[in-house]
């Protein structure tokens, strides 16, 4: 059975620039989470059109309940809820054949990322894996998907998100729906375009799988995140094997399944316990 595996972020997708269709007590968040939906459609539809047999759909934005499994193809299963081992990527294993992402960029790294932040966006300036900065999260997810050997053959959102993709997988399909101008604005294609667009560059990836070499990290892992406040870090630094390095940084090494567990544990459970002053 060929398997597809799309993580779904909400902040890429066309006509988003602020939180006003990305948060759940905005005005607009319904049609955001629609919009979504029918984005995520468009791709498994272009997966199932090529040979899939299953695909698996993570819902990977915020409370990880967006989603509405309604709106949905019927084909697919939907993968959603914050009790998890894994932020975006929760589930996935060797079964799988492919990896594709609805992301953003990540938190500073470039000109015109809209919504640009590293997932948790009041808390995380930067996160670095055995040395290299890795904010962007799609970068990150496909660093997961690669410890599968599963390539990541399509990600869909603005130029800065494509760009910074390129940077580590250079050929993945990138489907840009939208140009950003800043942190909160952007020229956008009309959903209907973008849909096309998204169900076309998903078959292209998904055609070009074998030449798409998986995203790999070497072990041992060491994972450093620079906070944004040195409270942050005095509360990650309670925990078991995480090192201190700086007012505002800390690290941890391990095993690959072990570092993204403790990834989970620090980018949500425990930092979102934190208020901001």
């Amino acid at each position: 059975m060929k398997r597809a595996y799309i993580s779904a972020d909400i902040e890429g997708m066309e006509g988003v620039v602020t939180n006003l269709q990305c948060s759940r007590k905005a005005h607009d968040y319904s049609i955001g989470r629609k919009r979504l939906a029918e984005d995520v459609n468009a791709a498994a539809r272009a997966c199932f059109d090529s040979g899939y047999e299953e695909v698996v759909v993570c819902d990977g934005h915020g409370d990880m309940e967006n989603l509405i499994l309604e709106d949905l193809d019927p084909r697919v299963k939907l993968l959603n809820g914050a009790m998890r081992e894994s932020l975006q990527m929760e589930g996935i294993d060797e079964s799988f054949d492919a990896y594709l992402s609805f992301g953003h960029a990540g938190a500073g790294l470039t000109h015109g990322g809209v919504i640009d932040h590293c997932y948790n966006g009041g808390k995380i300036y930067n996160l670095r894996f055995n040395g290299v900065t890795m904010n962007t999260e799609t970068v990150v997810n496909a660093a997961v998907a690669g410890h599968y050997q599963i390539p990541l053959v399509a990600c869909i959102g603005d130029a800065a998100l494509a760009e910074e993709v390129h940077a580590f997988v250079p050929k993945c399909e990138a489907v840009v729906v939208k140009q950003g101008y800043s942190r909160f604005s952007a020229l956008s294609v009309h959903p209907t375009v973008a849909r096309q667009m998204i169900y076309d560059g998903v078959k292209k990836g998904l055609a070009r799988k074998e030449e798409i070499a998986p995203l790999q990290l070497t072990e041992p892992l060491t994972m450093e995140i620079d906070f944004k406040d040195s409270n942050m870090a005095d509360t990650a630094a309670l925990v078991p094997g995480v090192v201190r390095l700086s007012q505002r940084t800390v690290s941890f090494t391990g095993d690959f399944q072990t570092v993204f567990r403790v990834h989970e544990l620090l980018f949500y459970r425990v930092m979102d316990a934190i208020q901001i002053l």
